[in-house]
């Protein structure tokens, strides 16, 4: 009976270390399936780290100027690649002119535009994205057959600049309006003016259609060295090579200043899509600037492009 009894309990024994043994086995597979399930989250997160170029939290602005896909609209649509090809861009000298409110009017209206998305066949406007005239300073302007001061002195140049970046984007202009006189920071007969007018009556407008079929991104901004920057960018290159330029062919006293403005248009095989005439300016004489208006301003440095790449060709007509 005792070697019975002894038989059991060593049964027991054994029954309890087998027990032991089929837990360790068990704990160590799950150990091991819980890691490989911790390895591959890793991997996965790894993976989406390299192929959205180390930004793995999405949504995220980042701030910057020189970087297309730093700069984005909310509400804009996330098919297809982002617009991050440059397709056309333009500077002028932003510091030319001192005046604190006109400076201050030049980096308000840049914000407004830069980001901006436009949709296949949408048209920018830029007094419906600039205004409303309350937002600016008042700062020196053409008005009233000579030089005053009111809201929204300088938003011109930001208007030029862009209108110059749409055209050798290849864009469709839809609306330009010559300034009054000649600027001195850019060439006659390259310039767009807007002017909000009063109630809407007398309203001048700078407007351009997106032509292309692909979403555009329009870029404006004010870089470190002075210069306003006016850029749009596409999902893709149009392949349209763009060149302007404009002469002056009169000048009477009585009659004011003429410049005929001359654009060309190739696409990708160097077939001639535009070309010719543009449109003829007849600009005033600049009147005289009142006494208590007049401060002193610097050289514009220029204006034109800076891509060194030629991206589009422009070079290559020029």
């Amino acid at each position: 009976m005792n070697l019975i009894k002894g038989a059991y309990k060593q049964d027991k024994r054994n029954d309890r270390h087998l027990v032991r043994k089929r837990d360790r086995r068990r704990n160590r597979r799950t150990g091991f399936f819980f890691a490989a399930v911790v390895c591959a989250l890793l991997a996965m997160i790894a993976a989406g780290y390299l192929l959205n170029g180390g930004d793995i939290f999405q949504g995220i602005h980042l701030s910057g100027q020189q970087t297309a896909s730093e700069s984005s609209q909310e509400g804009a649509s996330s098919e297809g690649a982002e617009p991050n090809v440059l397709l056309g861009e333009f500077f002028t000298d932003f510091a030319w002119d001192p005046d604190p409110s006109r400076q201050s009017n030049l980096k308000t209206a840049s914000k407004k535009i830069d980001g901006t998305i436009l949709a296949p066949g949408e048209t920018f406007s830029a007094l419906n994205t600039l205004g409303p005239p309350e937002d600016y300073e008042a700062a020196k302007v053409f008005a009233n057959g000579g030089v005053d001061r009111t809201e929204g002195g300088g938003l011109c140049q930001v208007s030029s600049t862009l209108y110059m970046a749409a055209n050798y984007a290849g864009l469709e202009i839809v609306e330009r309006n010559p300034h009054y006189a000649e600027l001195p920071y850019i060439q006659p007969g390259l310039d767009a003016t807007v002017w909000f007018g009063e109630n809407g009556w007398g309203a001048l407008d700078m407007r351009f259609k997106n032509n292309t079929d692909q979403n555009i991104m329009l870029r404006e901004y004010v870089n470190d060295k002075g210069f306003l920057i006016a850029q749009i960018y596409g999902e893709k290159s149009t392949g349209k090579q763009v060149s302007m330029d404009s002469e002056k062919v009169e000048e009477n006293p009585n009659k004011g200043i003429k410049w005929d403005t001359y654009k060309t248009v190739k696409d990708n095989n160097g077939k001639v899509l535009e070309d010719g005439l543009l449109f003829e300016t007849v600009y005033s004489y600049n009147p005289p600037v009142p006494e208590e208006m007049q401060h002193k301003t610097n050289e514009p440095r220029g204006s034109g492009w800076l891509d060194p790449s030629n991206t589009t060709g422009w070079a290559n007509n020029h």
